[in-house]
């Protein structure tokens, strides 16, 4: 295993000192995969190997710095500050200290990733391997789920008694898939509206099904408010609306009709749990033990990743998972502090790009994305696992450098081949 992480990471390394966009399509393919193995209490994965070769590769290649200095690659580097001020913090009152340390090292992790992609792509801004890298790994990720549905899948949920599959790609759960394609459905269908590559209309449409198939209430709800968002900012042509429109009709048309058959529409638009095994709980008693536990730290909260540990305090010893909300869960773990310093941590991404007024599909994809994000971790934290966090991050580094070339637009964007 040492020498496949080593050999990962010298692969990695050697596109990105070749091409450091190339080490960024490199870093897209690795994030959905873990093959963790741990040493001394720490997890090493492909996507940290991967990150090691990519930033060898910059060093080596002495690629400048100075983009880290622009103003909203500052205002980022300062909300990811925030966050980590925050988690130190809430170590005052934690019972769990090395919980800490994971959550604060997890952190330095994404904002490690953040930089080192901002560095590289802003040297090499070139979105063809970018783009291919999305496509591929979307339909990877449609193939792992139709596996599921044909072979079985880890999850499932009973409805109008016909036992369902949830699907979760290579991902935790569902719920984890769910978020990961909100991430990358706006940012594909931000580029499909401009560009009628097959392969990108096939991505679109059935990373838009695999959506679908998670059965994620808040990740399908999430999914659809970020198509909105595209498309009031690219406003295509009306003959790609219309083409568009007529394709949605028909793909929606097709699972509305699977749903009804099944009966799945008294499970959408119910606000009624669904049971959980007795470890994992629901929403309403994950909630109210959020509330409990932050009114006994309201300022800097009990603990970052202290959550699942300290869940007996309040009544629910069996009970060992994160808080079903990325708001209640910073909260809880870090107070008032970390509640803020979350809420600017969003605030700080939807206004970057918001600031920037660019018919750019990366720009506006990653935009729409981020907003997903925001909704869908009402009702789930996602941060919590590095596969969804790690790709946050290379889409958010990747969108900043555009806002940062939206600058020198002058017209149409020429599309990329």
């Amino acid at each position: 295993h040492v020498l496949f992480f080593a050999a990962l990471a010298l692969a990695v390394g050697l596109l990105a000192y070749r091409r450091p966009a190339l080490g960024v399509g490199a870093l897209i393919l690795c994030a959905p995969f873990a093959e963790a193995r741990y040493f001394y209490g720490t997890s090493i994965t492909v996507s940290k190997a991967a990150l090691l070769g990519f930033v060898i590769a910059l060093i080596v290649h002495r690629t400048s710095l100075r983009v880290l200095g622009e103003r909203p690659v500052r205002a980022l580097l300062l909300a990811f500050g925030a966050i980590l001020t925050a988690i130190v913090l809430s170590a005052l009152h934690a019972q769990h200290e090395d919980a800490v340390v994971r959550e604060l090292l997890k952190w330095i992790e994404y904002a490690a990733i953040f930089a080192a992609v901002v560095v590289g792509f802003s040297y090499d801004p070139d979105d063809r391997p970018v783009w291919t890298a999305l496509i591929a790994v979307g339909l990877f990720k449609v193939a792992a789920a139709v596996f599921q549905l044909l072979f079985g899948a880890a999850s499932g949920v009973v409805i109008g008694g016909h036992n369902i599959p949830r699907v979760a790609g290579t991902l935790e759960g569902p719920n984890q898939f769910a978020g990961w394609l909100n991430l990358l459905l706006p940012v594909l269908f931000a580029r499909m509206l401009s560009d009628r590559n097959p392969w990108l209309i096939s991505s679109v449409v059935l990373c838009a099904v695999a959506e679908a198939a998670t059965l994620s209430r808040s990740g399908i709800v999430a999914a659809v408010v970020a198509g909105v968002v595209v498309l009031i900012i690219t406003r295509p042509s009306r003959k790609v609306g219309f083409g568009f429109a007529v394709g949605a009709v028909v793909v929606a048309g097709i699972l509305v009709t699977l749903g009804l058959a099944i009966g799945a529409e008294a499970r959408f638009f119910s606000f009624a749990e669904v049971p959980q095994p007795d470890h994992l709980g629901t929403r309403a008693i994950l909630w109210a033990a959020a509330l409990d536990l932050w009114r006994s730290s309201p300022l800097v909260g009990i603990g970052a990743g202290n959550f699942e540990f300290d869940l007996g305090m309040v009544g629910h010893p069996e009970i060992r998972t994160h808080a079903n909300s990325l708001y209640l869960q910073a909260l809880s773990e870090m107070g008032l502090v970390g509640f803020a310093a979350t809420l600017f941590l969003i605030w700080t991404v939807i206004a970057t790009y918001a600031r920037s007024f660019s018919r750019r599909p990366l720009l506006i994809g990653v935009f729409a994305a981020n907003i997903a994000l925001a909704l869908h971790q009402v009702f789930d934290y996602l941060w919590f696992f590095p596969k969804v966090g790690g790709f946050w991050a290379i889409l958010l580094a990747i969108g900043v450098v555009e806002v940062l070339a939206a600058r020198n637009d002058v017209g149409p964007v020429p599309e990329a081949t």
